[in-house]
Parts: C-alpha cells; sequence; structure tokens
C-alpha cells in the first residue's frame, strides 16, 4: 500500500552506508465455507533488522525466527477480516 526509505546515515565521503525502509500492507482474508477455519499468514523479511506494527482488532504476530513473523486468525463461517501492518526494515549500518 504504501514505501518509503528515511534515515539515511552517511559517510565521510557523503555516499549512503544506512537507511531504513518502511512498508505498509493490508491483508484481507474471507472465509467462503460453512465451517470455522484457523488461517495462518507468515511472512518473510528481506533482513533479520526489523519491526513491526499492527493496526487490527486483536491481532497478534509471533516471530517465528530472525527474519520471519507469523499471524493467525479463526474466521467464523462466512465471515472475513482486515487488517494492516507497517514493517520497519533496517538496511547498511542502520542494521547494527
Amino acid at each position: 500500500m504504501d514505501y518509503r526509505t528515511d534515515k539515511y546515515m552517511f559517510d565521510n565521503d557523503g555516499d549512503i552506508i544506512g537507511w531504513i525502509e518502511v512498508r505498509t500492507f493490508k491483508i484481507e482474508v474471507t472465509n467462503t465455507r460453512e465451517v470455522p477455519v484457523k488461517v495462518e499468514i507468515q511472512r518473510n523479511f528481506p533482513t533479520q533488522y526489523w519491526d513491526l506494527e499492527l493496526d487490527g482488532e486483536d491481532v497478534a504476530y509471533e516471530k517465528v525466527d530472525l527474519d520471519t513473523m507469523k499471524v493467525t486468525l479463526a474466521l467464523e463461517p462466512r465471515s472475513g477480516r482486515e487488517f494492516s501492518y507497517v514493517l520497519t526494515t533496517r538496511h547498511g549500518r542502520r542494521a547494527e
């Protein structure tokens, strides 16, 4: 939904040596079945240096390993849910 870079670090020659990326995602999940279901959404990130902010009712994530998160949702029959999250990743010297 949205992408930007920010907070650049420069070396003495003026070259970029670190930055952050901020990405916003929106997830919509629909259960079209007649029975309740459990949905797991797993995302891998390009770096191990990340932070996540979820925006949704009763939505939480689990950090699976250094670069992976998982969200588990329970959906009633013929229902849907929507949530968004903001992923901040640090690159270069910002990662240290």
